[in-house]
């Protein structure tokens, strides 16, 4: 059997391929060019602490998913990806200023190489052997891919809001009451 152009020994676990850590490392690059393009968040320390919390947790769990190839944190990861992909094609032609673009371009970039890498990574022996569901214990450890997609969601929790973004408020007032 052959994973990533090496060739594995029949009935040994194959490796983690070179096309996980081309996500993870794509993913992470994407992320701190938001964070540069946008800035950080300007709120109260406790929004930003539970921002970076919450993301951290979430992005690692469908990280852990992905790399064990569980279905549904897979197909998560494609459509954030594909989204993700949506978004930055329209910022590059809605940006009034080249460094907008610039920064949107490689943004798309990023996101096209992680798509990319996780196609790869579907067709590899590595993700048809995890979805026999092996012993978690069996295998390459992911420990270290799972640490860059909680990084990855800390830098999304740290990431501010774009310049004339989308602002909603929602105002609750007792209902009027009529006679």
């Amino acid at each position: 059997m052959k994973v990533d152009g090496r060739v594995a020994q029949a009935g040994a676990t194959p490796p983690v391929p070179r096309s996980i850590w081309v996500v993870a490392c794509a993913s992470l690059v994407g992320q701190a060019v938001l964070l540069v393009g946008q800035g950080g968040r300007l709120d109260d320390e406790v929004s930003i602490l539970v921002s970076v919390v919450l993301g951290s947790l979430v992005v690692g769990y469908v990280s852990a998913g992905v790399v064990r190839a569980r279905t549904v944190r897979v197909v998560l990861a494609v459509v954030v990806l594909v989204l993700s992909a949506l978004v930055d094609l329209v910022g590059i032609f809605a940006s009034h200023d080249p460094d907008g673009a610039a920064l949107a371009a490689l943004s798309l970039a990023t996101t096209a190489v992680a798509l990319a890498g996780l196609e790869r990574f579907r067709r590899s022996e590595w993700y048809a052997w995890q979805r026999t569901r092996p012993p978690s214990h069996h295998g390459a450890p992911i420990g270290s891919l799972v640490m860059i997609g909680v990084l990855v969601g800390a830098l999304g929790g740290l990431t501010g809001p774009v310049e004339g973004g989308v602002d909603v408020r929602i105002s609750v007032a007792e209902p009027s009451s009529r006679a």
